[in-house]
């Protein structure tokens, strides 16, 4: 299929814009906060500490501390985005322990500094070139006995949106964030690497009650476009009308509200999982 017509992906400002509007849709955020607490229940003492990687506003991070039951002993965040890192540092000063901010990106080639019980990826993989490489490289940090764990979305909607109509057009610049990859390319790069993470699916919805109906087609156009990391409504009206059949089918009628299921994914990887870790604990 010869692509019909070309444009770039989202610019940062345009990411930011979209991404607010996603926002306004999700209700992802109370089971992923859930999700953390009873994977540290299940596998980490009291007094744990963790390094957040891609931290954004430290909404996470403060609903973690807001929980009599999670013990934090220590706080690490890495966060490339200055109009992020304000309003983390002011949840950090509230934090009834010791924390570091690291105002940058991750990589691999990133040097991390001290030892973690927990390593976190919230939605933050989509920006590695690599993702379990990355996932790989921060798990070096973790202390025996210590845990990675990875929320991002499963192989199911946004991700499906791009194998059905990623070949319509063509893009002239790459995506910021890559809604392309999902917990499938995750495990199967950890599992190409010898190891083998814990899977749980989270059925997290989106709530788009009234976003198909005409006089929020701009909304609509802004959800779509971070969905697809481009200017939705630069794609051709037929192009347009299909992908917008493909979301709303896919939803599900829940009392007076419209849901579209979005299932997230929980992938944890124990220390002990990694080969080269195993070594070390070994000697």
């Amino acid at each position: 299929m010869t692509p019909t017509v070309a444009l770039p992906s989202l610019d940062a400002r345009r990411y930011a814009e979209t991404f607010g509007v996603f926002l306004e849709h999700s209700r992802e955020y109370a089971l992923m906060v859930e999700e953390l607490v009873r994977v540290i229940h299940a596998h980490l003492p009291p007094g744990f500490r963790l390094l957040d990687i891609g931290a954004g506003t430290g909404c996470l991070i403060r609903s973690l501390a807001e929980r009599p039951e999670v013990k934090l002993a220590g706080y690490a965040a890495y966060a490339p985005n200055p109009r992020h890192v304000n309003a983390l540092r002011a949840v950090l000063a509230q934090l009834p322990v010791a924390s570091r901010l690291h105002p940058a990106g991750f990589s691999e080639a990133t040097r991390i500094e001290g030892g973690f019980d927990l390593v976190l990826f919230s939605h933050s993989l989509y920006w590695m070139p690599d993702p379990a490489a990355a996932l790989l490289h921060a798990a070096e940090s973790l202390v025996p006995g210590g845990i990675a764990i990875a929320l991002l979305q499963g192989p199911y909607g946004v991700h499906a949106l791009f194998n059905l109509f990623e070949d319509h057009y063509r893009r002239l610049t790459p995506m910021l964030q890559n809604n392309r990859m999902s917990s499938h390319e995750l495990v199967a790069g950890l599992r190409a690497r010898g190891v083998e993470p814990e899977v749980r699916i989270l059925k997290t919805p989106m709530d788009l009650t009234g976003l198909f109906d005409a006089c929020h087609a701009d909304a609509l156009n802004e959800f779509i476009s971070f969905l697809l990391q481009l200017e939705f409504g630069s794609l051709p009206q037929r192009l347009q009308q299909d992908i917008i059949q493909y979301i709303e089918g896919g939803c599900v009628i829940a009392g007076d509200r419209l849901l579209w299921y979005l299932p997230n994914a929980s992938v944890v990887v124990h220390r002990a999982a990694i080969p080269a870790a195993r070594g070390q604990d070994d000697g």
